[in-house]
């Protein structure tokens, strides 16, 4: 999978208007309507179809933003250790999501003109990377990515963005639950889009996060999916139904569905539900089996 990467921006300079977020979200909905239009311009630029803003991705990357100024943390990572598929995960979203952030430190509290060009000068340095260090540039421009979240927070002299791009391939009729044990048979059974076809399905695991120091998420400029990973190869179908098989042990098991479009090769990997299974609590029975498609 894809990694992802941060930029940090320190600036030392100073000025006498200053704010804070707007009690009234004014200038936050104009800098996401701004930012929006710079992400759009460079995909057009590329032949690209636009993204439209999520309002609920929006909202958490938001919340975020804020919990890194509250932290003093940049990038992918806060203190919960928990990587930005697993937020986007645990908060409720069942898409596929990358995510590219930028950080911005100063001496002063920022003026509307101040977010505004921190805004377009992420965009352009995210857009001015050069292979093999380009995650930021890919990320804008996925040629899959149907959606966008556009996180914001400052606060004096800090400002903290995120930008949520989300693939939106999948209607699920039955969702997977984001906590289970051991003991547990979950299914999830959904339908891709008009026009796509549910192609395969992987289940990646890694260990149960660990809360970190804000030095340790700060040198963490990179993520990715775990390599530990099970593949089932399925019957292509619009509809699917499948068992996630639980096979090893405690710990995170991130649920890919791969989709394609009718007629195509390329397969794109539509979602990231990420489940939290712990052993079964005193008093119940575990007993591994299969799992895979119904």
């Amino acid at each position: 999978m894809m990694k992802r990467v941060v930029i940090t921006i320190v600036i030392l300079l100073a000025s006498t208007l200053a704010q804070g977020e707007s009690p009234l979200d004014e200038t936050r909905f104009t800098l996401r309507q701004e930012f929006l239009r710079l992400i759009n311009s460079d995909r057009k630029h590329h032949g690209l179809k636009p993204v439209e803003l999520d309002g609920w991705a929006s909202a958490l990357a938001d919340e975020y933003c804020r919990a890194q100024i509250r932290n003093g943390t940049t990038g992918h990572f806060t203190i919960d250790g928990q990587a930005p598929y697993m937020r986007y995960s645990f908060a409720g979203g069942n898409d596929a999501v990358s995510e590219n952030a930028a950080a911005w430190s100063a001496t002063y509290r920022f003026n509307d003109r101040a977010l505004y060009e921190m805004i377009r000068r992420s965009q352009e340095a995210m857009m001015a990377e050069h292979a093999p260090h380009d995650g930021h540039r890919r990320t804008i421009l996925d040629p899959h990515a149907t959606h966008v979240g556009i996180g914001l927070a400052w606060k004096d002299g800090e400002f903290r963005l995120t930008q949520e791009f989300v693939r939106r391939y999948i209607n699920w009729t039955q969702t997977l639950p984001r906590a289970a044990t051991l003991s547990e048979k979950i299914v999830a059974t959904g339908r891709a889009q008009h026009g796509y076809l549910a192609d395969a399905i992987s289940v990646h695991f890694e260990p149960l996060p660990q809360p970190i120091s804000p030095i340790t998420a700060n040198v963490i400029d990179t993520y990715s999916l775990p390599d530990r990973r099970h593949d089932y190869a399925v019957n292509p179908s619009s509809d699917f139904a499948f068992t996630v098989p639980f096979t090893d042990g405690p710990g995170i098991y991130t649920v890919v569905v791969w989709v394609r479009r009718q007629g195509e090769k390329e397969a794109i990997p539509a979602s990231n539900v990420s489940i939290r299974v712990d052993r079964p609590t005193t008093g119940e029975r575990y007993m591994l089996s299969g799992g895979g498609m119904r």
